[in-house]
């Protein structure tokens, strides 16, 4: 054991360790995915949804942004598109299409012609980055060796709040987090200003075109890297000042042609209070744990919207810190004089993640009152709980790079042994999330047939609009599931799920729902628009139209609407929270 362990702990080049990150990662999106859903052609995509907390909307909402995206043509805002959301469009950013993704897609359907989804191989590759990055933070922080290498691995894997985000595609890219720590760790102390303005701007971008709270994150964490060198006399003043000046002349005009400060609302949601905050017991306490099984389907949760600050460690990376306790504190002493303002940046992300009013469990024990122009600019990220993750990975970094200096030969077995704990306690996140990929969600509509009737249309209408609706009831997971086809069949709509929207919903409610001769449109009209017992009434006397149960359809194309208004779902229950 001892020449084993020798080896396991033995320095190993770089590239080594990545290669051996990524194919592990491959071998485990292997074991755990089906081809058709790596590909993009199983049934799971025709009305996608994941497990993250009340997000039942989100993976349709980024995919019709990417598919009406796909079938677009190049212009300025670039990821604005005309028919999600007539006559105005929407920007893709807000359905969260993840641009990069998007961009990759319409090349590859004006190369060939044929329509890709690329969603699959991008949740590959968050998966096989997660691996690659937790190894090179490890490896950046001192442990190049194949027992690191297969804690990072096996961490980046099964991090919870990894598993936990399935359902919001952009988030899975938590990759480019620790990839920004890294960034820290090599260049903090950097006297090529040259060398860091190339790689801050590459990396700053990359995050810029995949989320907004990740672009955050990332780019807060770049500064940090550029005020800790000037600290420490290893880059000039005017060095600093002249990379920080060109970020952000590069990222300004990225945000420019992008359309990021297009939005159809505001930009903040008002001064919303700490719904969506961190808990403070969630990065220690287990849950949706496989170790214990009392804790199989808990969730820290004072306010019922803290799954967003999900941020459980794990069972393996909390053995890791516990058993190199004594050496966690000394790095943290050290690191608030040396590293002042990384830590800094930490201590504001921990704070704002747990918010003004600070939860332990279901207790409410701290509340700050703030300000309520505080409270406006704190609302433009209304998902505060996610900003623990900087923290939350450099903590897991900390941990595994700790066990070799602390036990020698003995942290070997301790990494063995953390990541079989890591591996065990992320069981029944990673079953949901395989799940999940495998078992299609039931629509309320027949898809198919729904489908090819918009493709003989020129146009959906649906009154009233998705904003306009009830959250969480039939109406509006209709909407949602209306507005993925009509993408697929590339014709206009007019409803659109999107953040940042705000929609006049007493001027959509004075519709005028009656069709028009000749426009060739499919018009869905819900219960909860205002004139529906007059279109339910004004459907007996004509045969464009059709009443349903809570739904009446109206086509001119002869036979459409009554065959269509048969295929409602009869079972109108609201939608339950899909956790």
């Amino acid at each position: 054991m001892g020449s084993a362990a020798e080896a396991l702990a033995a320095n190993r080049p770089l590239p080594l360790l990545l290669a051996f990150s990524l194919l592990a990662a491959c071998l485990w999106c292997a074991w755990l995915l089906d081809t058709g859903f790596v590909l993009g052609t199983s049934a799971f995509w025709q009305n996608p949804h994941g497990i993250v907390g009340k997000g039942w909307a989100d993976m349709p909402q980024a995919l019709a942004g990417y598919v009406f995206f796909q079938h677009d043509t190049w212009h300025i805002p670039l990821f604005q598109v005309a028919k999600l959301g007539t006559p105005e469009g929407t920007n893709i950013i807000f359905t969260d299409s993840i641009p990069w993704l998007a961009l990759a897609g319409r090349v590859l359907f004006q190369v060939t012609g044929l329509p890709a989804n690329l969603f699959g191989l991008w949740t590959v590759g968050c998966f096989a980055a997660s691996a690659m990055t937790m190894t090179a933070l490890a490896a950046a922080l001192g442990q190049r060796n194949l027992a690191a290498a297969a804690m990072a691995t096996t961490a980046g894997l099964c991090m919870p709040a990894l598993l936990a985000r399935w359902g919001h595609t952009s988030l899975m890219a938590q990759f480019e987090v620790p990839l920004a720590l890294v960034f820290y760790i090599r260049n903090h102390r950097s006297a090529r200003p040259w060398q860091m303005f190339v790689l801050a701007s590459g990396l700053s971008v990359l995050a810029l075109w995949t989320h907004a709270y990740i672009f955050a994150m990332v780019v807060s964490i770049v500064l940090a890297t550029l005020a800790q060198a000037v600290t420490t006399r290893s880059l000039r003043g005017d060095k600093a000042a002249a990379i920080a000046g060109g970020l952000l002349i590069i990222l300004g005009g990225m945000i420019d042609l992008s359309g990021y400060l297009n939005a159809r609302g505001a930009l903040g949601t008002g001064a919303a209070g700490p719904f969506y905050s961190m808990n403070l017991l969630s990065p220690f306490f287990p849950q949706r744990s496989g170790l214990l099984a009392p804790f199989r389907d808990t969730l820290v949760d004072g306010t019922a919207g803290q799954y967003e600050g999900f941020s459980y460690l794990g069972g393996g990376i909390l053995l890791l810190l516990f058993a190199t306790a004594q050496h966690q504190i000394r790095t943290l002493r050290h690191g608030f004089t040396r590293q002042p303002w990384l830590f800094a940046l930490l201590a504001g992300c921990t704070v704002f993640a747990l918010s003004n009013n600070i939860y332990l469990g279901t207790a409410l024990i701290i509340h700050v009152p703030l300000p309520l122009w505080v409270r406006n600019i704190a609302s433009i990220f209304r998902s505060d709980g996610r900003f623990f993750w900087p923290v939350m990975y450099l903590l897991t970094g900390l941990g595994i790079t700790a066990a070799i200096p602390v036990y020698g030969r003995g942290g070997v077995l301790l990494l063995i042994a953390a990541a079989l704990l890591q591996w065990v306690d992320a069981t029944p996140l990673r079953q949901a999330f395989a799940n999940h990929t495998r078992t299609p969600e039931p629509p309320h509509i027949d898809l198919a047939a729904w489908r090819a009737a918009i493709q003989r249309h020129d146009s959906v209408r649906i009154l009233p609009q998705y904003f306009c609706l009830k959250p969480l009831h039939w109406n509006s997971e209709v909407a949602v599931e209306l507005q993925l086809l009509a993408a697929i069949a590339d014709r206009p709509i007019n409803s659109v799920y999107a953040s940042r929207f705000q929609a006049d919903c007493a001027a959509e409610q004075r519709i005028d729902a009656t069709p028009r001769a000749g426009e060739r449109q499919l018009t869905v009209v819900l219960d909860e628009f205002a004139g529906f017992e007059e279109m339910r009434a004004f459907a007996q006397t004509h045969g464009t139209c059709q009443p349903g149960p809570g739904i009446v359809v109206c086509s001119d194309i002869p036979r459409e609407a009554p065959t269509l208004a048969a295929l409602a779902e009869t079972d109108r229950v609201p939608v339950p929270d899909k956790e």
